[in-house]
């Protein structure tokens, strides 16, 4: 009954004062997403050039170490002024509701004066371990504190899947968001009382630990049941905004009621995040003075006068009123379908919802029957130096067999079947494979994997052997070594070669045609970008129509599917004179998955 009551009485507070809480996190949210964000991105881009690093990837950060220092102890810098730039926001805010509370007896530039003052009475060790709460936490507490400054501190989705295929793996995973859960709650009062009391970590540490004592379990179910109002409220209201469209799509008047209801939807999101974030503020609060009555009590100073509440909410409406028309045009555009763009559908390893083995030729053949634009496969480099068609390091998962295909010949490969989704079909040869696409019309995206055995005379071996073949059936190849790409860009510059990214951490500047993006921290400024520089951009692996809606919306040249046949439905729906209702759904996706970034 307390979490429910907590979830009535924030809203309730939330809503007698929605006008100052509105703005100071919207303003708050303007400042972060338009001004510190883009300056990040920008530093971070100039350091880069200056020290000639084309890319940043996991696979080149020892590198950078080594031999660009600079640039590596730069990235740190700009890291920690992230992490403080973040502590400042929470601080900021935290500081800015409990104001609020009161009944505003301190102007926002006060507000301010005290964070900034908050902040450099922050000793090194408190700071210090703020870095370490904050990596731990970041699992958990994102659901609580959002800010676009994490937008892209996220695990790639393809290293998450990769984690759960194991067992023992999956277990660890499962254990440390577990372990960051029980750590978030039992440590939900330690910022305020750093930033308010101005505590030591140590103090309070302890402080917290001992006041969240046989209430983990409240605030858990607490935190839960606020989650789940929010989200039953947001799809209630997109609900009745989709069912109203679908209404006024059967009368004259459908393009004007869009144009309104789009114009509402984004109106009405931006105060819901407002009011996430301050109900979940207004959460920590109450935790932290252990009162859960404490949104009941009325101000312990003086409430807000009527004439500054009226001038705040007025300022607020016409605030958001303001900056959702300036999105008219843009509405209308995208209304009229010039906006969600049809991109490349390309089947992943050359199957469509587990038809075949992937990389084998029955496979292929079922697959580009379902005419996708593209069929990616990858190759390897076997014992004699010959390419074979396969995915995996070793033939563990596929043959069971624990021998890497490097340590076999092609004539031994070939002889060796593979089993998945219940097929079964022989390991073929890429030249193998390349007979069976042209034979069945079908272009092919390949993925050169490189292994220990991998050399630059395989490289050179592979374009004077394909390269002519490639070009003549407009053939693409994309890998993940930056050495394999700028080779193959030297040996043969009409290629078309994407570099595949699996990190989205700043646009890279490399000889690429385009990039392969794991979808994971894929954004639509890096899209953008590509498309200035006239770069192509692919995303993997796009495997629901969520997803599909939101790379449509972006703009992405392309996206690499292992559901080829429903992703093809999703684009021809969104595409093909689609509904209002149906581009109001679009946008309605999109909303829901960018508006923490």
């Amino acid at each position: 009954m307390g979490a429910w009551r907590f979830w009535w009485d924030s809203t309730r507070r939330f809503y007698k004062n929605w006008g100052s809480y509105v703005a100071l996190i919207f303003s708050t949210n303007l400042v972060i997403s338009y001004l510190a964000v883009p300056f990040f991105n920008w530093l971070l881009e100039m350091l880069l050039k200056w020290q000639g690093v084309s890319y940043v990837s996991y696979t080149n950060v020892l590198s950078i170490i080594i031999h660009t220092p600079i640039a590596a102890l730069g990235m740190l810098a700009i890291l920690l002024a992230v992490i403080i730039l973040i502590y400042w926001q929470f601080a900021f805010l935290l500081l800015g509701i409990i104001n609020i509370f009161r009944g505003r007896p301190q102007t926002i530039r006060q507000v301010l004066r005290t964070t900034v003052t908050s902040l450099t009475l922050t000793s090194p060790s408190t700071f210090l371990f703020f870095i370490g709460y904050f990596i731990v936490i970041l699992p958990f507490g994102s659901f609580i504190f959002t800010t676009p400054l994490l937008n892209k501190a996220r695990i790639p989705a393809f290293i998450v899947s990769y984690l759960l295929e194991n067992p023992w793996m999956a277990l660890g995973l499962a254990g440390f968001y577990l372990i960051a859960g029980y750590l978030g709650i039992r440590l939900i009062s330690l910022l305020p009382l750093m930033i308010i009391d101005r505590l030591p970590w140590k103090t309070a540490v302890t402080r917290s630990w001992q006041q969240t004592k046989h209430r983990t379990l409240r605030y858990l179910w607490t935190m839960l049941v606020t989650l789940f109002m929010i989200l039953a409220a947001v799809n209630l209201i997109y609900m009745l905004i989709y069912l109203a469209q679908l209404g006024f799509d059967k009368t004259g008047i459908a393009m004007a009621a869009a144009t309104v209801n789009l114009f509402i939807m984004e109106a009405i999101t931006e105060v819901i995040i407002c009011y996430t974030t301050a109900v979940f503020m207004m959460l920590i609060i109450v935790c932290y003075r252990q009162d859960f009555t404490l949104l009941r009590q009325a101000p312990q100073h003086f409430n807000e006068a009527p004439r500054l509440k009226r001038w705040t909410r007025a300022s607020v409406a016409i605030g958001i009123l303001l900056a959702t028309s300036l999105l008219v045009a843009v509405n209308l555009v995208y209304l009229n379908g010039l906006v969600i763009t049809k991109p490349i559908i390309i089947s992943h390893r050359g199957v469509d919802d587990g038809n075949g083995v992937q990389n084998t030729i029955p496979a292929l053949i079922k697959t580009s029957k379902e005419h996708p634009d593209y069929v990616e496969m990858d190759i390897q480099v076997t014992k004699d130096h010959q390419f074979v068609v396969m995915h995996d390091p070793t033939l563990k998962a596929l043959a069971g067999i624990n021998k890497k295909p490097s340590q076999l010949t092609l004539k031994q490969l070939e002889k060796i079947t593979v089993r998945e989704n219940g097929h079964q079909a022989k390991i073929p040869s890429f030249d193998a494979y390349l007979k069976a696409a042209r034979q069945h019309h079908q272009k092919l995206l390949v993925e050169i994997k490189t292994s220990s055995a991998y050399t630059s005379a395989d490289t050179k071996r592979f374009i004077n052997r394909y390269g002519a073949t490639l070009l003549a059936h407009h053939d693409q190849v994309h890998t993940l070594s930056y050495k394999v790409m700028r080779d193959l860009k030297r040996l043969d510059s009409q290629q078309f070669v994407s570099y595949i990214l699996p990190y989205n951490l700043t646009f890279p500047h490399t000889d690429a045609n385009g990039y392969t993006m794991e979808v994971t921290t894929l954004n639509d400024q890096f899209v953008d970008k590509a498309d200035r520089n006239h770069k192509t951009v692919y995303a993997w692996d796009i495997d629901d129509t969520d997803q599909m809606d939101r790379m449509m919306f972006m703009g992405v040249t392309g996206i690499i599917t292992d559901n080829l046949k429903e992703m093809q439905q999703e684009a021809k729906s969104n595409t093909d004179h689609p509904s209002y209702a149906k581009l109001l759904l679009t946008f309605m996706n999109e909303l829901s998955l960018t508006s923490n970034e």
